[in-house]
């Protein structure tokens, strides 16, 4: 296998759809069809303009070699899986030519016909979708994960020490993702924990500590900072660099006491101090519309993840909170933790008994916010 192919296997989605992958390594983009290179930091001369390596990197692609769309569907089947009419279709839909056309096109068939391969190509997409995941979670898991972030990402903390973070890295880090100097724009977000988190220290410093802030206004200071402002806020909360309340309207800079930091990912919220691998009760809320989804779990953080992945997989077996998910995005909901379950007497129970007071703690605060109906996505319990 070529070394373009090679890239373009590992290149994520969004990286085959623009056509071009960023290599940090060599600090050079490359072009995922012919392998043409461009060096960061370097200025190309294109039509009598002067392009910094990134966009030099897009003008090639769609110069030379067009839609990055025509370009994968002219690899071999073996590749894509697809067969001589699939590309067809494809090609057509994509140049939007409508389904009686289309029959007119193929000199036969009918409408209904038509209709049926998009189905059929669209139950592909969900099968594919589905397939990644599982070869993410399967990779995943091959993975040697990082330890839980303990303290504040600064010179002589135990962070630096299990990041290995240097004065001299955290300078050069801030070099290369802020080009323009420290107070200028971020050039891309990285992948690694340890850049993410120099980064991430390094904006906060663009916040004003004891200072509250509205969505909007949180939006357009991170915005200032990197296109990609939703991803940077959603790092902050998740590391831990910041605090919201539940409902999303309103953050601040998480204090901290000296030689301590924000919590690991999934502890930065507001009212989530407690650790969510515990047992206890939960709800997912829809800031929205304000509905909510009550549930009691003996492993909080599992069962979010469980709920989390049928949601984002449109799988889940809740209708309408899959409806909502769907029409209002990932992003107007979150996970709060109601109640750490503790054990109600002295004597350890056995799992039965556990169980049977996780229920009792879940009907308590079912009773207490009613989410059901307009309320909520539970659904009512039968007298």
């Amino acid at each position: 296998m070529s070394d373009v192919q090679d890239k373009l296997w590992d290149a994520t989605i969004e990286e085959i759809k623009q056509g071009y992958v960023y290599e940090e390594e060599t600090d050079h983009y490359h072009c995922l069809v012919c392998g043409e290179q461009f060096e960061k930091g370097v200025v190309y001369p294109v039509e009598q303009k002067l392009y910094e390596a990134g966009k030099a990197a897009a003008h090639h692609v769609a110069e030379a070699h067009g839609s990055m769309f025509d370009y994968l569907l002219q690899l071999d089947k073996k590749l894509t899986g697809l067969s001589d009419l699939q590309k067809q279709l494809l090609r057509l839909f994509y140049a939007g030519v409508s389904d009686r056309d289309i029959v007119t096109e193929l000199n036969g068939g009918s409408a209904s016909t038509i209709r049926n391969h998009r189905f059929m190509l669209r139950e592909k997409e969900k099968q594919a979708k589905l397939f990644l995941v599982m070869m993410e979670l399967l990779n995943d898991r091959k993975t040697v994960r990082p330890k839980p972030l303990s303290r504040t990402p600064r010179a002589g903390s135990h962070l630096d020490e299990q990041y290995a973070i240097t004065d001299k890295d955290r300078s050069d880090i801030i070099s290369k993702y802020f080009p323009e100097g420290p107070s200028g724009r971020l050039t891309e977000f990285p992948r690694k924990d340890k850049r993410k988190i120099v980064i991430l220290a390094h904006l906060i410093e663009r916040f004003e500590r004891g200072r509250t802030y509205s969505e909007k206004q949180l939006n357009e200071i991170l915005q200032a900072a990197y296109p990609d402002y939703v991803t940077l806020r959603r790092y902050l909360i998740d590391f831990g660099f910041m605090e919201r309340r539940d409902d999303g309207s309103e953050y601040w800079l998480k204090e901290q006491e000296p030689g301590n930091m924000p919590m690991g990912p999934g502890r930065g919220k507001a009212g989530g101090a407690a650790d969510v691998q515990q047992a206890g009760v939960f709800m997912l809320v829809n800031r929205r519309n304000g509905k909510m989804f009550v549930e009691s779990s003996s492993n909080m953080r599992g069962t979010m993840n469980r709920i989390r992945f049928g949601l984002q997989t449109g799988v889940y077996d809740n209708r309408v909170l899959q409806s909502d998910w769907t029409e209002h995005g990932e992003e107007a909901f979150a996970f709060e933790v109601l109640d750490v379950w503790q054990p109600e007497t002295d004597t350890p129970p056995t799992l039965k008994e556990k169980r049977e007071q996780l229920k009792r703690l879940e009907r308590r605060r079912l009773e207490e916010l009613q989410p059901f109906g307009e309320r909520g996505y539970n659904k009512e319990p039968a007298d």
